[in-house]
């Protein structure tokens, strides 16, 4: 422990003095200005929907309750103004008195259900402002949001009934009827709906079936403020992130680090090392925000996992980038990769139960006061936990003067660190799927992500496909080292072996994280085709289609890796269709 300390105190007077006080400076302020942009606008929205609506009204006092919605541009004006204004400068609605034209676009349907939901917004504020409560809402009902079940189909979005139009007789002349113009006759009909009727009676509403996308749609609505303030605790760990991989590669560059390897000092010590500044100081940064922001504390201990996985990821890239120019690129990689998987899922916290795969849902949770379990807990991050774990592990087996010093390809270090498991641990194929196994079921998460918002019969045959083909590269990465590196004859009879062992690792592997971490959408569809539908899961699946691609490459050769493969991926994606036949193919 006293040599970590010493590389962590010698790690943290080396990043001080490697940037000027300019720079310190700068890299400050601007830390401070982006957190203070991301709690404004927490606090205050983005206002990308201020003004979408263009309303000519002819009463002032309906004008003063449509403009406390922001959404609204509106105008007063007499009738024949008005109406010049709705009919040739491209208003969406027209209010005469009690009569509303409208015309038949997808613009002008949403914006007559705006008025809806502003005028009920404006009388509950209005009757919220009465001293008397209990006498203004007689009878007070509470609502409490319920986990529909795991369908995977897309969020909920409001649809509103429909009015028949023939309520409305249109007296526009044809050249305004084929630019889809309603126009009212001058004489209000008794069909015509009054915006009292508008706003209390919803089943004359005057839109006809119509889906409304927009994030004030969406029922419970998009938790948008959370959101943005969970950035505020994300950026400080990209920041340090940087500077944490900037310095590996610094060392690496200039041959510093050799002096570190020739010291009496492990690698994994240096590693640790190195490491704990830098984690330290974004836990440190977090801490202080959320008690800026009187989040719970409990906010912090779901930020470790994220935290220790944007480290791995900049320590791997620097390990295996030959340069700053490849180290940007892949670090950019997985930075999208990784904001995608931990910011996504949040934006439907209130909507879907497949937000809980983002850690960054329970932050949200928190900030809106809400309960959070420890099963939820665990869920979120122990995929995050046991990935970082396996990327520190397998980069501080290459973390040495062949692979830090010299130009190999990434997929040449890839295979060192692979090397090196396998000559260090006993039953090396064995242990190397149970190894890998978070890494398998961190992609796929990131699959369900991507696909719970399409249909589901296509959602889960895509997931089927590309999950079959993750499978598979990983059970047969091992086979292909020993094979590609010579660690082994190439015999029918170790290809078996070989096989045998990684596919009944993958198998006892796989139930056992499944039952901590993938309870929670085990009813799902997605659930069966991750094997959780059933516990006794085939074990003769695995093996079979590891046998697949290990003879592929014992008779092809490893230099059809690709090919075999995709060979072994069509075994195991057919069995994978026929699980869930009924979902697929109704």
């Amino acid at each position: 422990m006293s040599r970590i300390l010493t590389v962590a105190r010698w790690e943290l007077r080396r990043t001080k003095s490697s940037f000027s006080l300019k720079t310190r400076f700068l890299s400050f302020i601007i830390l401070i200005l982006i957190g203070m942009s991301s709690f404004f606008a927490a606090q205050s929205g983005l206002h990308i929907n201020d003004n979408i609506y263009r309303i000519a009204v002819t009463d002032p006092s309906l004008a003063r309750v449509l403009e406390s919605d922001d959404k609204f541009e509106v105008h007063v004006a007499g009738d024949s103004n008005a109406k010049s204004l709705f009919e040739n400068e491209g208003f969406d609605i027209l209010i005469n008195g009690a009569q509303i034209s409208y015309h038949d676009t997808d613009k002008s349907l949403s914006a007559l259900d705006a008025i809806d939901k502003a005028i009920k917004g404006y009388d509950e504020a209005r009757l919220l402002s009465y001293n008397d409560l209990n006498n203004t809402f007689p009878v007070w009902i509470t609502i409490k949001n319920i986990a529909r079940e795991q369908a995977f189909h897309t969020p909920s979005i409001n649809t509103l009934p429909q009015i028949e139009k023939s309520h409305v007789k249109s007296t526009a002349s044809p050249e305004a009827q084929k630019q889809g113009i309603e126009k009212i006759p001058e004489k209000p009909s008794g069909n015509t709906p009054s915006i009292k009727e508008i706003t209390e009676i919803k089943k004359v509403s005057l839109i006809s079936g119509q889906s409304l996308a927009t994030p004030s749609h969406f029922d419970p609505p998009v938790p948008f403020k959370s959101v943005v303030l969970s950035f505020i605790f994300i950026f400080p760990i990209y920041f340090i992130a940087q500077f944490f991989s900037s310095s590996i590669m610094d060392e690496r560059i200039k041959r510093k680090g050799e002096l570190l390897l020739v010291s009496p000092v492990n690698a994994y010590q240096i590693v640790l090392g190195k490491l704990l500044p830098y984690l330290l100081g974004s836990m440190a940064l977090v801490a202080i925000m959320t008690l800026n922001l009187g989040g719970s504390p409990w906010i912090i201990l779901i930020m470790l996992p994220v935290s220790l996985m944007f480290l791995s990821t900049s320590f791997l890239g620097a390990i295996i980038a030959r340069s700053f120019k490849e180290l940007s690129f892949v670090l950019i990689f997985l930075s999208v990769f990784l904001s995608g998987y931990i910011f996504f899922p949040a934006m439907f916290a209130n909507i879907h139960a497949i937000s809980i795969i983002s850690p960054i849902t329970l932050v949200v949770r928190l900030l809106e006061n809400e309960v959070v379990s420890v099963s939820d807990y665990l869920f979120s991050t122990t995929p995050l936990y046991l990935l970082s774990i396996l990327i520190f592990v397998f980069g501080i087996f290459i973390y040495r003067e062949e692979d830090l010093f010299t130009q190999k390809s990434i997929k040449e270090k890839l295979l060192d660190s692979i090397q090196e498991f396998i000559k260090r641990v006993p039953f090396p194929l064995f242990s190397l799927s149970i190894a890998l196994l978070p890494l398998v079921f961190s992609i796929q998460l990131m699959l369900i992500v991507l696909m719970f918002n399409f249909p589901i019969r296509i959602g889960i045959f895509f997931f089927i496909i590309v999950a079959a083909f993750i499978e598979e590269l990983i059970k047969s990465g091992g086979i292909y080292t020993v094979f590609s590196r010579k660690m082994a004859d190439v015999t029918t009879a170790n290809a078996l072996k070989f096989a045998v062992l990684s596919g009944l690792g993958f198998f006892a592997g796989e139930k056992l994280l499944l039952l901590v971490v993938v309870a929670s959408i085990a009813g799902s569809a997605f659930g069966s085709v991750m094997g959780i539908g059933l516990l006794v899961f085939p074990l003769l699946l695995h093996v079979t289609s590891t046998i697949s691609s290990s003879l592929a490459i014992r008779y092809l050769g490893h230099r059809e890796y690709l090919a075999c493969v995709v060979i072994a991926s069509m075994v195991h994606a057919a069995y994978n269709l026929y699980l869930v036949r009924g979902v697929v193919f109704g």
